[in-house]
């Protein structure tokens, strides 16, 4: 964890667009699950700005790994077209659901994940499967995707890459939009501060890293670019990496106690926590 601390201190410290960053916060929540909180500050048009990220850096094993959420922890809440109405709930609620209903897992936290057709129809924008089963394959607008296999490794991949893959190894997935290092290498240079929710995976995916960024609220948090989550992840060593729904749905949430769970982060609409269709849940299996 030190060696994790020092080397994002010297990338926040050396990185062009940022001024100064203060790691807050390192913990180890269960074993081969860190958290990271830190302030930083970003320069846009000439000013400084503060910005506040919140890292998960998880070691899959036998242990650890990382399921999809949806809403009731329940399959069927995900449809596979407008036509249906996909059910939506707070990350906060999702973790609750699931660790109620599972008796073999202990929930530690999760972030949100999927694009979605908000305020309609509320299907997820790209491919989605949960213990095996594909609850969409089609990637309407969700360009890329995290997945989990049945192996236990991870991996960020393009459409091009999933529509290769034998869908029968894939026991978890979640879609985003834009890659952001796709074998190691950037593939953009956007610097439009947003909050911000994002994954990154090492090259032997047995190491993931959830990340989320706080923005809108400019005397607490402005977000993060694309270029900043590009550096980010290149520095935690992550090989590949992908962005996830961001705005007002950014929600990075841990365990509060009792099977209760709630955002560490500040999510940027103003009623709090956002309702979606789905995210991701780091677990422990028992």
């Amino acid at each position: 964890m030190k060696q994790i601390l020092l080397i994002l201190t010297a990338f926040f410290i050396s990185c062009s667009t940022t001024q100064q960053a203060t790691v807050t916060s390192r913990k180890t929540i269960a074993n081969g699950v860190d958290i990271i909180e830190a302030n930083y500050t970003v320069t846009k048009d000439g000013e400084s700005l503060p910005t506040r990220l919140f890292i998960m850096d998880v070691t899959l094993s036998d242990k650890v790994t990382i399921l999809a959420t949806a809403a009731m922890d329940s399959n069927s809440s995900i449809k596979a077209t407008v036509e249906e109405k996909t059910a939506i709930a707070p990350i906060s609620k999702q973790l609750e659901a699931m660790q109620s209903n599972r008796q073999n897992i202990s929930v530690l936290g999760g972030v949100n994940s999927d694009f979605y057709h908000i305020k309609k129809s509320n299907m997820v924008r790209g491919a989605m499967y949960r213990g095996g089963e594909c609850l969409k394959g089609e990637l309407d607008g969700g360009e890329n995707l995290f997945l989990v296999f049945k192996d236990g490794s991870a991996h960020c991949m393009t459409a091009e890459e999933y529509s290769a893959v034998d869908k029968s190894l894939i026991a978890e997935a979640v879609s985003g939009r834009q890659m952001l290092l796709n074998d190691g290498v950037a593939q953009s240079e956007d610097r439009h501060l947003e909050p911000r929710t994002a994954i990154g995976v090492t090259k032997n995916g047995k190491r993931v890293f959830l990340l989320v960024g706080d923005g809108r609220r400019k005397e607490y948090s402005n977000g993060l670019s694309y270029a900043d989550m590009i550096h980010i992840f290149k520095t935690l060593g992550a090989y590949d990496a992908i962005n996830l729904d961001g705005g007002g749905s950014s929600s990075f949430c841990l365990s509060s106690g009792n099977g209760k769970f709630a955002p560490i982060n500040r999510p940027s609409d103003r009623a709090g926590e956002r309702f979606v269709p789905n995210g991701l849940a780091v677990v422990v299996l028992q």
